[in-house]
């Protein structure tokens, strides 16, 4: 199932979000043509600078923070990468308009920190030496958050809908958010916990932690700085 949209017309212009689609974009083209010099360089780059599962513990925590940072602007592949912005785009615009953009990015940099933290404690890597390269790359674990994020604010928001991808096997039909990130999420536990199998390469736990950490920061956030927005029973009318 992939989402392209939210029913309803956008009544905030998301500057944060479409920067950050904009900086992983360039950030991927650079990888692209460090990637071009060779595997060598390419895998001793990604070392230098995004997350190394094996170095928590060695490393100073303020190294592994920015390692961690910049592991969210990181992507292993353009369908990667295409997924990723395309789940920012759908779900941020709204998450932003509650927040507004700086503290929207910090929102976002906290979801995906905590994500980080989430994939080293319950990920599962096995590191035999501390010079291994067990990196982890992609901005998944922030968006994840954001998608928490919007289930908190948005749970009865529309969001459009593809399933299936070929005539006649393909509808566009509206779903509930609790539906749709709801049934994300518990896929993605199941698959985090090991009761279904996935992608060996997915960073489940990474998702999983983003996704809760969205959940609760947004939660604080309607106690301490505004309420969620309610409901608009005719925001359909807007699309």
């Amino acid at each position: 199932m992939l989402p392209i949209g939210v029913v309803g017309k956008d009544k905030y212009r998301p500057y944060v979000t479409y920067g950050l689609i904009a900086v992983n974009i360039f950030v991927f083209v650079w990888q692209l043509s460090i990637q071009s010099q060779g595997v060598v360089v390419y895998t001793a780059t990604l070392g230098r600078i995004a997350l190394n599962v094996c170095r928590v513990g060695i490393d100073p925590l303020p190294n592994l923070f920015v390692d961690s940072l910049r592991t969210m602007f990181l992507h292993g592949s353009l369908l990667h990468i295409i997924g990723n912005m395309l789940f920012l785009w759908v779900f941020g615009r709204r998450v932003e308009s509650y927040f507004g953009g700086w503290r929207f990015l910090l929102f976002y940099i906290a979801a995906g920190s905590f994500a980080s933290l989430a994939h080293v404690v319950f990920g599962g890597t096995v590191c035999r030496t501390a010079s291994e390269l067990k990196i982890v790359v992609g901005a998944s674990g922030a968006i994840a958050g954001v998608m928490g994020g919007f289930l908190f604010l948005y749970p009865t928001a529309r969001v459009r809908t593809i399933i299936g991808f070929f005539k006649p096997l393909f509808w566009q039909v509206n779903l509930p958010a609790v539906l749709y990130l709801g049934y994300w999420f518990i896929m993605d536990l199941l698959q985090g916990i090991g009761w279904m199998s996935g992608t060996g390469n997915v960073a489940h736990w990474a998702h999983i932690g983003g996704f809760v950490s969205g959940v609760f920061l947004v939660f604080v956030a309607t106690m301490f700085y505004k309420p969620a927005p309610k409901p608009d029973p005719f925001e359909y009318l807007d699309s």
